[in-house]
């Protein structure tokens, strides 16, 4: 089967907390069809000062990130790598250093992002000290879901702990 996608016909959806975390993205991912993909691709844009999501690390998936437009700032383990259109980075799941993409200019920022799909998969978020464990699950109906649940000393949401500065 052939999945195509045109990013002209897709809407930009947005996701964000506070005033720190929002991006909007385009995925054209077929996800929710009757079978799992094993290959993500999205298109994210950020605003200036904006974080498209918080610190996190993962154990089972790769991610691979391809600047369009703009500039920023990869946060990745203690280091902070500056970022320009065309710039290719690879981040290696298990690796033992988190990653967050910020965009530390006064234009938009947009990119890619490539990720494998390997599931289960485990996300651990330093900053705030959660981990997500997560899976796809087939439904009734044959179509795919994700199906995720945070592991924290205490009862936390998504964003819960991630600062909103």
């Amino acid at each position: 089967m052939v999945y195509k996608r045109n990013l002209d016909e897709i809407e930009w959806q947005e996701m964000g907390h506070g005033t720190r975390f929002r991006n909007e993205r385009k995925t054209l991912t077929p996800f929710g069809e009757s079978y799992m993909p094993k290959l993500g691709i999205t298109l994210y844009r950020l605003e200036p000062g904006k974080r498209a999501f918080p610190f996190h690390m993962h154990m089972a998936n790769d991610e691979a990130i391809l600047v369009i437009e703009g500039t920023g700032t990869l946060r990745y383990g203690e280091e902070e790598i500056p970022l320009k259109a065309n710039d290719y980075v690879h981040l290696p799941a298990h690796s033992g250093q988190a990653h967050q993409m910020i965009n530390s200019s006064d234009a938009p920022l947009l990119y890619y992002c490539l990720s494998s799909l390997i599931s289960p998969e485990i996300v651990h978020y330093p900053d705030s000290g959660k981990m997500l464990a997560g899976a796809w699950i087939k439904d009734a109906d044959g179509s795919m879901r994700r199906d995720s649940t945070l592991c924290h000393p205490q009862k936390a949401e998504y964003w819960d702990g991630e600062a909103e500065e």
